[in-house]
């Protein structure tokens, strides 16, 4: 605006114009953009094939490590020749680098999606705390689970396993390496024996390993459904069937029905105290993850710490609600101490347990059988650090460990003389942390409203100022040619003095 082009007027225009056009677009901006905002970007987080949210979901962009920890049994013989305390040693992490990728989309009218995970894991030699090539001493698995199956059946059928187990590679741990207890396998003797013997459970393989054919597998998760959000944001994430059913089946009531999150997806803008509640297919059940209080910030991001507690493993000696963990065939008197889930169910009847890492918030009826459990709460601890706002977790550690109850039994030679205990197999840690490409995202979005919000402030106040100059100008009469203005229009005097001149 050039103030000698214009007049007065034109200036007044142009000056309480602008000002009433800042005073009112800031004013929209501070009342209105924040929940605009807020509402465009809710709207956009529901999964659609063309959603922003899509890309992330489908392929994890953060980088994943799997950290597996092995147990290493350094006392095997003498505990089963003179019966003395077990001792475990913890080797490892085992670091492996996971991409995630969903498969087999298919999108349904209800608002829900099916996908198979698949996960493809790489050997991190750098980041591991052991190689690959040591040697790891574990309790015999298929020879400990065979038993058990045995332990209540009459002495004659006992007596006949036991000369087949003897005879066929049964043993009460193997030694083997790393890698081939994790993904590479060996050839087990007693699985080939129970491959060909028609009286045995169906054994699919003679090679063993934790993770056996895992390794860039589709099929081993199983397919899930879940909601998408769209049409209700608070549904988002939520799982509605695994597998095509909506309860797992393995434990009673509400323990085995699915809900939660896969932890691909959980929904925005709860309420910072809701507990997060995860499904892993790897444990058969949820796990409820409380809100401890704590907050942390990660690259310039403030999430708050949801944990397991003492509750998580609970079997109903801490709270009812939690009684149907304990599997049927143990009610009501036989339930396992709180702090480790029977995974019997889940394992054809191996008496197998999942916990907290180095029993962790377990009763002490657990790692007492054993010597060599040292936990750490800062890298045993299993915690979500989540933004609750957009529902983004922000650092991750999935820990938790499977372990094996091990009894004497005097009609099995392989247990005869040994203490009961419960021997460690193996601890697994997921763990994630947002990078600074995705946290950058994350805080634009979040900064949105407040950037909206102080672009208000500041035209408010440019706005604000014009129209105080402007009426400062026009109060003292000191607009740009105000001064010329008023000498040419006449004032009452001068119009009379011209009247009477005229006159004569």
């Amino acid at each position: 605006m050039c103030c000698r082009c214009c007049g007065v007027t034109q200036q007044k225009v142009w000056v309480f114009g602008l000002g009433t056009l800042f005073t009112v677009f800031g004013l929209l901006f501070i009342i209105w953009w924040p929940s605009l905002i807020d509402s465009i970007i809710m709207n956009s987080l529901p999964l659609t094939p063309t959603s922003k949210t899509f890309d992330k979901w489908e392929t994890l962009p953060i980088p994943v490590y799997m950290k597996m920890y092995l147990w290493n049994w350094t006392n095997a013989e003498e505990v089963k020749l003179h019966g003395v305390k077990p001792n475990f040693q913890q080797l490892g992490p085992y670091v492996y680098r996971e991409e995630r990728l969903k498969m087999d989309l298919e999108w349904h009218e209800n608002k829900t999606v099916t996908f198979s995970p698949n996960r493809t894991w790489f050997w991190e030699e750098e980041l591991s705390g052991g190689k690959q090539t040591d040697l790891v001493t574990v309790p015999h698995l298929p020879s400990i689970a065979a038993a058990a199956e045995m332990r209540d059946k009459n002495a004659l059928v006992k007596a006949a396993f036991n000369r087949e187990l003897n005879a066929h590679g049964g043993a009460l741990y193997v030694t083997h390496t790393a890698s081939e207890w994790l993904f590479d396998s060996f050839y087990d003797e007693f699985l080939h024996y129970a491959m060909n013997n028609p009286l045995a459970p169906e054994v699919e393989s003679d090679h063993f390993a934790w993770f056996l054919d895992r390794n860039g597998s589709k099929e081993f998760e199983g397919s899930f459904t879940v909601h998408t959000g769209v049409g209700d944001i608070k549904e988002m994430g939520e799982i509605k069937f695994w597998n095509g059913a909506n309860h797992t089946g393995w434990y009673e009531g509400e323990c085995g029905r699915l809900n939660g999150s896969t932890t691909d997806l959980f929904v925005p803008d709860e309420p910072k105290e809701k507990a997060l509640t995860i499904f892993i297919a790897d444990t058969r059940r949820i796990i409820n993850l409380e809100y401890t209080g704590e907050s942390y910030e990660i690259e310039g991001i403030k999430g708050w710490k949801y944990e397991v507690t003492p509750n998580t493993f609970d079997n109903g000696q801490r709270s009812e609600a939690m009684k149907c963990y304990c599997p049927v065939y143990r009610q009501p008197n036989n339930c396992p101490a709180s702090g480790a889930t029977d995974l019997g169910p889940s394992a054809d009847g191996a008496p197998m347990y999942l916990s907290a890492a180095h029993f962790m918030y377990a009763d002490d009826s657990y790692a007492n059988t054993i010597t060599g459990f040292e936990p750490n709460y800062e890298r045993d601890n299993f915690y979500i650090i989540m933004e609750r706002k957009f529902g983004v977790p922000l650092e991750v550690n999935a820990a938790v460990m499977v372990s094996l109850l091990i009894e004497p039994d005097e009609d099995i030679d392989i247990l005869t003389g040994i203490p009961s205990f419960y021997g460690p197999l193996f601890t697994t840690a997921s763990s994630a942390v947002i990078d600074k490409a995705l946290a950058s995202e994350l805080k634009l979005a979040m900064n949105l409203p407040a950037i909206g919000r102080y672009t208000g402030v500041g035209l408010l106040c440019v706005g604000c100022i014009l129209l105080v100059v402007g009426i400062f100008l026009t109060l003292k009469r000191r607009w740009y040619g105000q001064r010329a203005a008023d000498n040419t229009v006449p004032t009452p005097t001068t119009r009379i003095t011209e009247e009477v001149t005229e006159s004569y």
